[in-house]
Order: structure tokens, then C-alpha cells, then sequence
């Protein structure tokens, strides 16, 4: 078997690189959207009547279009993430295969040598 595994060695790691790039920029946007949590539910506090209290306030926050909203785009944000981080692990999972391969053709030819 003759299998040239510097050039496959080199597109793996291109590919771990580039997902991992993808992954961690994914990662900003998911952890960003949801540390913006309560400065969108305060926003939405801040729409409503001065003279209400404040467990009422945040229950209708809450049930506000502008928090679902929120909570729509943030559910996108971690799934893209989620989504990001399985094609950075399968690339790993890639490279971990090919270092195996690799590792038995050595082996291989070492002992047919």
C-alpha cells in the first residue's frame, strides 16, 4: 500500500484549522448572545408601565415579542455552534484515524522488511 501521508497529513491539519476557526467564531457569537440576556430583558422592563411591580414586569418581559425574538436568535447561535464544534471534532477524529493508519503502515512495512 502506497499511501503518500504527508500530503493527507497537511489537508487534515488545514481542515482542523479552518473548523476550529469556524468553531471558536461561533463560539463568540453563541457566548455574546447569551450574556445579553438580561440587558434584553431589562430593555423590555424598561417598555413597560414605571408603576408595576417588578415580578410582574419581568413576566411580561418575558412573554415580550422582542425576548422571544432573543431567545429565537439565541437558539440559532447555539445550534450553529453546536453544528461548528462536530465538524471540528470530525476532523480531529479524522487526523486521529490517519495517525493510526499511518502508525500500521509502518509497522506494516517494518516487519514484511
Amino acid at each position: 500500500m502506497d499511501l503518500d501521508f504527508h500530503e493527507k497529513f497537511k489537508s487534515v491539519i488545514l481542515e482542523i484549522e479552518m473548523a476550529g476557526r469556524d468553531y471558536a467564531e461561533k463560539k463568540a457569537i453563541s457566548w455574546q448572545a447569551q450574556e445579553l440576556k438580561y440587558a434584553i430583558l431589562s430593555e423590555e422592563m424598561k417598555k413597560l408601565p414605571k408603576d408595576l411591580a417588578f415580578n410582574l414586569k419581568d413576566s411580561l418581559a418575558r412573554a415580550s415579542e422582542g425576548y422571544r425574538q432573543y431567545l429565537k436568535e439565541t437558539a440559532q447561535a447555539i445550534k450553529e455552534e453546536n453544528i461548528a464544534k462536530a465538524i471540528y471534532e470530525k476532523h480531529r477524529a479524522n487526523f486521529e484515524a490517519l495517525r493510526c493508519l499511518s502508525s500500521l503502515e509502518k509497522t506494516t512495512t517494518q516487519i514484511i522488511n
